[in-house]
């Protein structure tokens, strides 16, 4: 095994590292008590969170949109 392909593999396993633990923490939807929880974005929740989102137009918003692929 050369030095790239070392690299590659620690690398690899720092960022499967990161995704489990960013799973783990965030997966229970908890957040601090001044921020809204966290939502799951499909069909049935849209609206809602349109509507939130312009409601909150003079503050700074952020939104992470993860998927699994």
């Amino acid at each position: 095994m050369n030095r790239r392909h070392a690299i590659v593999i620690v690398l690899s396993a720092a960022v499967i590292l990161g995704v489990a633990l960013g799973l783990h923490f965030l997966s229970d939807h908890n957040t601090p008590g001044d921020q809204e929880p966290l939502t799951d974005l499909n069909a049935r929740t849209l609206e809602a969170f349109k509507e939130r989102f312009n409601r909150a137009s003079d503050q700074q918003r952020i939104i992470l949109l993860l998927s699994p692929t």
